[in-house]
């Protein structure tokens, strides 16, 4: 019964986020109305309030399932068992085809953020990317690929970047130069990683 009961409620959930998803990039968020939501998600309008606050909630949580997908890329074991010189490449041609293919979800990633859950939110959010990243780094070091250094500040620092440049390849400028962002943001970790400096230039 409980677990019928979980299904049901996760199953209600998503119609609701798959709903809001739909209009907020059809519509925009300010034209979407809850009464909108409910209908597309074939639900009670009392139904989404049991699930979220207000629709500026529901948009958070549409905004965090672009980075959830990202995470679930980032987790994929067979990242750490690569030759590390093609960790760089595989990692952000895997971010950049995710925000591809749901390109339309990215602009949300930059929400404003209102109250203290959704500051929780979005920190779970990043911590859950950056220790993705981090244990990829980790990884290298392990196997002497890299040498030690603080992969926290790391990770983050490159989670931080690659949001920003995801939000500006796909969110403003809608994947029109999306091969010179992947690549050109490839070119850089790649010479954090293993050089050279830009003051050498290329190898």
């Amino acid at each position: 019964m409980a677990e019928q009961l979980a299904e049901e409620t996760n199953t209600k959930r998503k119609a609701i986020l798959d709903a809001a998803r739909t209009l907020f990039t059809s519509k925009g968020y300010e034209e979407t109305t809850i009464a909108d939501i409910a209908r597309a998600a074939r639900v009670a309008v009392g139904t989404v309030y049991l699930y979220f606050h207000n629709k500026h909630e529901i948009y958070t949580a549409v905004a965090l399932d672009v980075e959830a997908m990202i995470a679930q890329t980032l987790q994929d074991p067979a990242l750490t068992e690569l030759p590390f010189e093609q960790v760089p490449r595989a990692i952000l041609e895997a971010v950049f085809r995710v925000s591809h293919q749901h390109m339309e979800m990215v602009s949300m990633l930059q929400v404003e953020i209102q109250t203290q859950n959704e500051i929780t939110l979005h920190q779970k959010s990043t911590e859950t990317i950056t220790r993705a990243l981090e244990v990829v780094l980790q990884y290298a070091i392990q196997r002497g690929q890299l040498a030690p250094f603080d992969t926290t500040m790391y990770a983050l620092l490159l989670n931080l970047l690659g949001s920003v440049v995801i939000h500006q390849c796909f969110g403003v400028e809608h994947g029109e130069r999306e091969e010179q962002f992947r690549e050109s943001t490839i070119e850089l970790f790649e010479r954090l990683c293993f050089g050279p400096s830009l003051q050498q230039g290329k190898a």
